[in-house]
C-alpha cells in the first residue's frame, strides 16, 4: 500500500483522509480511503480522547450489487432454478451470487474468495454464514451447466436449459420495470484459457492475440447495453453458426414473454452476414447490418461530394450519408453509405502505423534471416491487420543464411483502401418512412454498446472474466455466465442512475468509497455507521437505497 494524507474541502470545512493511491489504466487513482475527520476531532484523539472506531468495511459495491440482484430478480431466479443445500447454511444461489461479488471485487480465484469473504461486508449482510471453502464454491458452480453425466471420452455433458431459464426470468423482470426493447444487439468474443484442447476449449482466432492458448467463445444479445441472453460456444466455432442458435432461442423467449418481436430491430456486425441468418431474422423482426468491404466495394468508391449530413455523433460532429439500394442475400435492401471524418482520421493513423511496423519487421528480418520459410512469412503477415492485407504483397526470399521477407505495396489496392476510410455501407429492410436516416445511423452506432460490454468483461477493475482460475469443463461456462450476470447487475445500476450521467467506471469507483464503520457509542456499545462520503457516493447511496441494507 502507498498511503498518504489528503485534505478535502467542502462547504468551507476541511476534512482529512488517509488514501491509498495506485496506478490504474485511467491513471493514478485513490483505490482506498479512510476518513479521519476534521482538525478538531483529530486533535481530541491525539490528546488521548478514547477512540470510538473499532473497524471499517467496504460496503458500497457489495450492497449495490445485492440491491440490483433483488431488483432484477436474479437472486430469486437462481433460488427457483437451483436446489437448496440439504444442511444448514447458504443456499446454492447464495454461493453463486457470492462468486459474482468476489469477481466484482477483483479477479479472485475461488480460494482467494474464501480469504476475501471475512474481510468484506458480507458477514454483516448475511448473518451466520461462515466462509465457504474454494472447493465448495467450485463444486456448486458446476450446478449451472453440469448434468452430472459424461461422454465416453470423459467430457462432461452440459445443459444450457437452466441458465436460459434464469436469464428469461430476469428478462421478464426488466420488461416489467419499463426497460422496453427496441434495439437488440448481438456480438461475439472469446477468452483464452489454460485448458487442454477438447469440448468447449479449442484453438481459433483469439481476440486477445493469444494464439498459443485454447479458447472459449461467448455470444451475447443485449437489450440496449443490458445483457439478456448469453451463449457459450467452442472457440473454433464460426459466428454465423452461433448466431443462428442464439437467435432461435431469443425468438422462442420473446414468444413466451409475449413481446411483439415484429416491432423490434436486430443489429449485428458484418461477420454474421449470411443468406440463412438474414432470412431467420426477417421472419421475426427487422434488421440493421453492414456490408463487408467486398460486398460494398462500389459504395465505398462514391466520392465525398455526393454525401450530405444525415446525423450527429455523440460529440456533435457531423455524420455524412449517401443513399442507395443493393440486392444480395436473396433480398432487395435499402442502403445508406455513411462517412465519419473522425473514423477516417483514426483509420489513416492506423494505416501509417501499420506501414511503420511492417518496415521494422522487414528490416529486422533482413538483418537476422530465419531458418524456416514459414516462420519468416508468419512474422511479417501477423503484423498486417486482416482488413489491410489486400494492399500488401508478401513474399519470402532465400539467402545464404536463411530466409528474409520482402513486402511491396500494391498502389492501386492501397488507393482504393484509403478511399474507403471512414465509410460504412449500412443496410436495412425498413423504408425511410419507417426508419429515418438519423435513426438508422443511431441504431448501428448502438452496436458499440455490446463492444463496451466486452471491454468491461475484460477489465480487471469491473467484472473481468479473465483469468479463468478453473479447469473443470462444466465450471468454466458457469464462471463466464456469472460474470455476464455481474455485468448485467452493473448495467442495471447504471440504468437506475441514468439521470446522473455517471459512466460505469466512475460509478464503480464512487461505490467503493462507501464504507461501514464499526464504532462505539458513548455508552460503550458497538454500532454500525456509514462513514462520511463525497457528493457522488452520497447520491448513489440514496438512489440505490443502500441505507436499507445497513444492518441494524
Amino acid at each position: 500500500m502507498s498511503l498518504a494524507f489528503e485534505v478535502r474541502a467542502s462547504k468551507g470545512y476541511r476534512y482529512l483522509y488517509i488514501v491509498d493511491r495506485r496506478r490504474t489504466p485511467k491513471g493514478p487513482r485513490a483505490v482506498w480511503k479512510f476518513y479521519l475527520g476534521t482538525a478538531e476531532t483529530l486533535l481530541k484523539r491525539l490528546r488521548g480522547a478514547p477512540s470510538t472506531s473499532i473497524r471499517s468495511f467496504p460496503f458500497g459495491r457489495t450492497a449495490a450489487l445485492l440491491h440490483a440482484a433483488r431488483a432484477t430478480g436474479l437472486l430469486a431466479a437462481l433460488e427457483r432454478q437451483l436446489p437448496r443445500r440439504h444442511q444448514d447454511g447458504p443456499t446454492v444461489a447464495e454461493l453463486l451470487f457470492l462468486q459474482i461479488l468476489g469477481r466484482a471485487e477483483r479477479p479472485l480465484s475461488r480460494e482467494a474468495m474464501e480469504e476475501w469473504f471475512p474481510k468484506s461486508a458480507l458477514p454483516l449482510l448475511w448473518r451466520g454464514v461462515s466462509p465457504p471453502s474454494g472447493r465448495t464454491l467450485r463444486r456448486y458452480l458446476t450446478r449451472l451447466y453440469g448434468t452430472g453425466r459424461e461422454k465416453e471420452n470423459g467430457e462432461p455433458i452440459l445443459s444450457r436449459a437452466r441458465v436460459h431459464k434464469v436469464e428469461e426470468e430476469v428478462f421478464r423482470t426488466l420488461l416489467a420495470q419499463g426497460i422496453v426493447p427496441s434495439w437488440l444487439l448481438f456480438d461475439t468474443t472469446n477468452f483464452f484459457t489454460f485448458h487442454e484442447q477438447g469440448g468447449l476449449f479449442q484453438r481459433g482466432h483469439s481476440k486477445d492475440k493469444r494464439y498459443d492458448r485454447n479458447l472459449v467463445g461467448l455470444g451475447l444479445v443485449t437489450l440496449g447495453n443490458i445483457p439478456v441472453l448469453s451463449e457459450i460456444f467452442p472457440g473454433n466455432e464460426g459466428e454465423t453458426k452461433v448466431f443462428a442458435r442464439v437467435f432461435e432461442a431469443l425468438v422462442a423467449r420473446l414468444e413466451r414473454l409475449e413481446v411483439a418481436s415484429e416491432k423490434m430491430v436486430m443489429v449485428f456486425d458484418r461477420g454474421i452476414n449470411s443468406t440463412d441468418n438474414f432470412a431467420h431474422v426477417r421472419d421475426a423482426m427487422h434488421v440493421i447490418a453492414a456490408l463487408n468491404r467486398q460486398q460494398a466495394r462500389r459504395f465505398l468508391r462514391i466520392p465525398l461530394s455526393r454525401f450530405r449530413e444525415v446525423a450527429k455523433d455523440g460529440r456533435g460532429r457531423p455524420v455524412l450519408g449517401c443513399p442507395g439500394t443493393w440486392h444480395g442475400f436473396e433480398h432487395d435492401w435499402r442502403v445508406l453509405v455513411t462517412y465519419h471524418e473522425a473514423t477516417a482520421d483514426r483509420q489513416e493513423a492506423r494505416w501509417m502505423e501499420c506501414q511503420s511496423k511492417i518496415g521494422a519487421k522487414v528490416e529486422a528480418g533482413t538483418k537476422n534471416p530465419t531458418r524456416s520459410e514459414k516462420s519468416c512469412w508468419r512474422k511479417v503477415t501477423q503484423a498486417i491487420p486482416e482488413d489491410l492485407q489486400t494492399a500488401f504483397r508478401v513474399s519470402v526470399e532465400r539467402v545464404d543464411r536463411g530466409y528474409v521477407p520482402r513486402v511491396t505495396l500494391d498502389m492501386k489496392a492501397a488507393a482504393r483502401l484509403r478511399a474507403s476510410f471512414g465509410k460504412t455501407a449500412l443496410i436495412t429492410d425498413l423504408s425511410e418512412e419507417e426508419l429515418p436516416r438519423e435513426d438508422l445511423v443511431r441504431g448501428f452506432v448502438a452496436r458499440s454498446e455490446v463492444e463496451d460490454d466486452w471491454k468491461w468483461l475484460k477489465d480487471r477493475y469491473v467484472m473481468s472474466v479473465k483469468p479463468v482460475w478453473l479447469r473443470d469443463g462444466a465450471a468454466v461456462p458457469g464462471h463466464v455466465f456469472l460474470c455476464v450476470m455481474g455485468l448485467l447487475l452493473l448495467r442495471y445500476l447504471e440504468w437506475e442512475a441514468r439521470d446522473l450521467g455517471v459512466p460505469m467506471k466512475a460509478m464503480v469507483e464512487a461505490l467503493d468509497e462507501i464504507r461501514l464503520g464499526l464504532v462505539r457509542t458513548p455508552e460503550g456499545k458497538p454500532h454500525l455507521a456509514v462513514e462520511q462520503m463525497d457528493r457522488l457516493p452520497a447520491r448513489l447511496f440514496s438512489r440505490f437505497q443502500l441505507g436499507d441494507l445497513v444492518p441494524k
